[in-house]
């Protein structure tokens, strides 16, 4: 055990902080916890995806639902559902099918992940060799962070399902990093955690795996170094391969569609990477998008520039933690550093080669959090004021951040429609919701009624009949074109928002149905939204 750590586990007020931090962290995700039981969350259209294909499973096998046929809507075609990782649809479907409804099973879900998950970046931090009031204070920092506490008001299904096993599975490779050979069969099944939390998990486990193999104090050249390349390619082989024929290769995901490289966004989205490393474990990325790429608000047309700005920022960090960590953590340092740049690598890699893949700081938050906890015991060790300070400043801006935005989403979700499942709706209006129970009728013929959303979330109010869902607010008027929709059905609903009436996407959903001429629809006023019916 380093020197310094021995010391700091006998000081007696380092059972003081953990004591202080984790009541502050408990009293935190309970208050979460009770608000958002109490309002009701909304969610992400991603997980309104999965729960979607959730609810058309019946008969089917796992991961396989069902849905209208494009060349006959009168009829459903099955398919695997490759776009979204499990877990963030089957833990929430099992706890509405045990009785709760969904939109508590989700701030429980929530709730579970964000224990599990602090409890595991404390367990990590410890491992990593981090003092006890160190670890402690990171996790209460990243408590009161806005990504923690958002998944609680909007279910974002993957992220905080990640967040709350990645730091376990990052244990269990920092426990076996020695990389002998009965490490392989454990570091084959622990990314099956991961890839059911989110399915970039298979990312970060490859990344996390390869970055364990060099081992400075075990020396640089040698034969345990051959064997631990061995044992980590063999492992990372045989989970890329089982990967892919068991799931890529099935259907599509965000990094199927890719075209030719374009090199430009290697340097940009490589300055972003750098910088979101830095920022993405206190949401600072996030908080610069709120004030200033606000779509009521805009002052800059993009957040990349802001990555630009914390570049210097998150160099001159990275220089300081070695610097001041490399006699008693260079493991950890080493390991924190390969594991960064191999997940960034393959990040930037996919961007420049047009993956659908948003360019987001929270695909970075795994990463970030590792050295979170590395950042924080550096700041805490510094002898010099002035820059402690502005590691507190920082810290209690991000915290501020996050209490503010946690209260401003219960207000609003306060404001949202309530579903009859118990989730707040973001998109649709209480009139659109209370017209969908009008034509969704019980004990009628499932098969006879269609309704098509826009927004899957919508879709999880129909429970009598069948959906369909597009995203006709994020696709282009020239997408929108391409679809056809062969077929009738005797009774057909689209609802959509009056606006895309008005900038003409709800003209092109309706010419989709080809073998609906444009006398066969009634127009239905529904506030903000207008449904338009085809009965036969």
């Amino acid at each position: 055990m380093p020197l310094n750590v021995a010391l700091w586990k006998n000081l007696p007020w380092s059972r003081s902080a953990f004591v202080v931090c984790w009541s502050l962290v408990a009293v935190l995700v309970a208050a979460y916890t009770i608000a958002n039981g109490v309002v009701r969350p909304t969610m992400f259209s991603d997980s309104g995806w999965g729960l979607l294909g959730w609810d058309n499973r019946a008969g089917l096998p796992f991961n396989m639902s069902s849905g209208p046929d494009p060349g006959d809507i009168s009829r459903d075609v099955s398919g695997f559902m490759t776009a979204w990782s499990p877990g963030q649809h089957l833990l929430p479907g099992w706890l509405e099918e045990a009785g709760l409804d969904l939109g508590w099973a989700m701030v429980l879900v929530a709730a579970a992940a964000t224990i599990a998950g602090l409890l595991g970046w404390y367990v990590l931090y410890r491992a990593f060799g981090f003092p006890v009031r160190s670890s402690a204070i990171a996790v209460l920092i990243v408590a009161c962070t806005r990504h923690v506490g958002l998944a609680f008001g909007i279910y974002n299904g993957g992220e905080v399902l990640l967040f709350g096993t990645a730091p376990w599975f990052l244990l269990v490779v920092w426990r076996l990093r020695d990389l002998r050979w009965s490490a392989v069969v454990p570091l084959l099944a622990a990314p099956l955690v991961l890839f059911l939390a989110k399915l970039s998990g298979i990312v970060l486990a490859a990344a996390a795996i390869g970055a364990v193999v060099p081992r400075p104090e075990r020396g640089w050249l040698g034969v345990a170094l051959a064997r631990r390349a061995v044992v980590a390619g063999v492992t990372i082989t045989a989970m890329g391969l089982v990967f892919y024929f068991a799931w890529f290769s099935r259907g599509w995901t965000a990094v199927s569609e890719q075209t030719t490289l374009q090199w430009p966004l290697l340097v940009s989205h490589g300055a972003l990477a750098v910088g979101a490393v830095w920022s993405s474990s206190l949401s600072l990325g996030e908080l610069a998008a709120y004030l200033l790429v606000h779509p009521s608000r805009p002052v800059l047309g993009s957040v990349l520039p802001v990555y630009y700005l914390f570049l210097p920022l998150a160099l001159a960090t990275f220089v300081l933690m070695w610097w001041r960590l490399r006699r008693d953590f260079a493991d950890y340092l080493l390991f924190a550093a390969l594991f960064a740049a191999a997940v960034s690598a393959v990040l930037v890699w996919t961007w420049a080669r047009g993956s659908v893949v948003s360019s987001d700081e929270r695909h970075f938050r795994i990463v970030s959090l590792v050295l979170f906890g590395g950042m924080v015991h550096c700041f805490l060790e510094l002898p010099w004021r002035l820059p402690r300070l502005a590691f507190a400043a920082i810290a209690i801006l991000a915290c501020a951040y996050g209490a503010a935005a946690q209260a401003s989403r219960l207000a609003d979700n306060a404001r949202r429609p309530l579903g009859d499942r118990g989730f707040r709706h973001w998109i649709a209006s209480a009139e659109a919701l209370d017209f969908i129970r009008s034509v969704d009728r019980r004990g009628a013929d499932r098969r006879a009624t269609l309704i098509h959303v826009t927004s899957p979330e919508i879709g999880l109010e129909v429970r009598h009949s069948r959906v369909m869902a597009n995203h006709a607010d994020f696709q282009s008027p020239d997408f929108l074109r391409t679809v056809k929709l062969h077929g009738r059905v005797p009774r057909l609903y689209v609802i959509v928002q009056k606006r895309l009436v008005d900038n003409g996407k709800a003209d092109l959903m309706l010419r989709s149905f080809v073998d609906y001429g444009a006398q066969s629809w009634r127009k239905i006023p529904l506030g903000d939204f207008v449904a338009f019916a085809a009965e036969d």
